[in-house]
């Protein structure tokens, strides 16, 4: 046996015991399309609940009452 077939059967070998002998890529382009389909309408959701997120909470802080009296802050120096 040639060194290059050894390699082969090592490779797939290695292969077939981390995914597995019946490991099929999907072929169908729906399927992949499906995926990807799936992945951008839940990107885009996740990014409109960030969005809404933030505006509900800035539209708070523009209605939310001003304070009564101001706060001091005082900034002592090091020593």
């Amino acid at each position: 046996m040639d060194p290059e077939e050894e390699l082969r059967r090592e490779v797939k070998r290695q292969l077939d015991a981390v995914v597995g002998e019946n490991y099929a890529p999907p072929r169908r382009v729906r399927d992949i399309v499906g995926k990807w389909f799936a992945a951008a309408v839940l990107a885009v959701a996740a990014a409109a609940i960030v969005v809404l997120t933030l505006h509900t909470y800035m539209m708070r802080a523009e209605t939310a009452p001003k304070p009564k009296k101001p706060v001091d802050v005082r900034i002592l120096p090091a020593r």
